[in-house]
């Protein structure tokens, strides 16, 4: 019965978010990502685009930008990808300008953001510093701390460990620990034994 009840719930709540969006846009969507309760992020994020594995943890209140209104933008949420058994923590920001495929068994510390482009608009640094646009990848068994920012086009190889408050500005192999702003490679972590 339980099953049951929450089935109706999600459904009926997934009804009154597309109603907004008939009526506003993508941005009823994202609004709902900020405040809704963590039992519809899930199909939320899937009924809008994102690709998603099983037994994600989401915590809640998420921030999407660049959702709709850049030249990049897919006014959805397929840009996203998260793999099987990851936790995602509260009030995690995400740049969806670029494409975030984040591994199986990741997690990703409180209020973390991670940024896919950088685009000074129309100020007159615009000139030495250009839009640019990049993935950013996270493989398997990676973990973030909590205010962790990562930059366009950063790669992080499976299982590595990036200490709370780090800005990763590149890209770092499997069994990585990463501290500091800009992070460097404090030790190459040793495989668990078979």
């Amino acid at each position: 019965m339980e099953a049951i009840a929450k089935t109706i719930l999600i459904r009926l709540y997934l009804l009154k978010v597309a109603i907004g969006k008939f009526f506003f846009g993508i941005s009823t969507v994202v609004s709902a990502l900020e405040s809704c309760r963590n039992l519809f992020v899930d199909p939320l994020l899937r009924a809008y685009g994102a690709s998603l594995g099983g037994g994600i943890h989401f915590k809640g209140r998420y921030f999407f930008d660049n959702v709709k209104g850049d030249e990049d933008s897919t006014n959805d949420f397929s840009k996203l990808s998260i793999g099987s058994g990851s936790v995602i923590g509260k009030g995690v920001f995400f740049d969806l300008t670029g494409e975030i495929k984040l591994g199986d068994q990741v997690g990703i510390g409180a209020k973390s953001m991670l940024m896919t482009h950088m685009d000074l608009g129309g100020m007159p640094m615009a000139s030495i510093y250009p839009r640019r646009v990049a993935s950013i990848r996270i493989d398997d068994g990676t973990f973030l701390g909590a205010h962790v920012v990562i930059i366009p086009g950063v790669h992080l190889g499976s299982c590595c460990v990036v200490a709370a408050g780090s800005v990763i500005t590149e890209s770092f192999p499997p069994y990585s620990l990463i501290a500091g702003v800009p992070a460097r490679l404090v030790r190459t972590l040793e495989p668990p034994m078979a």
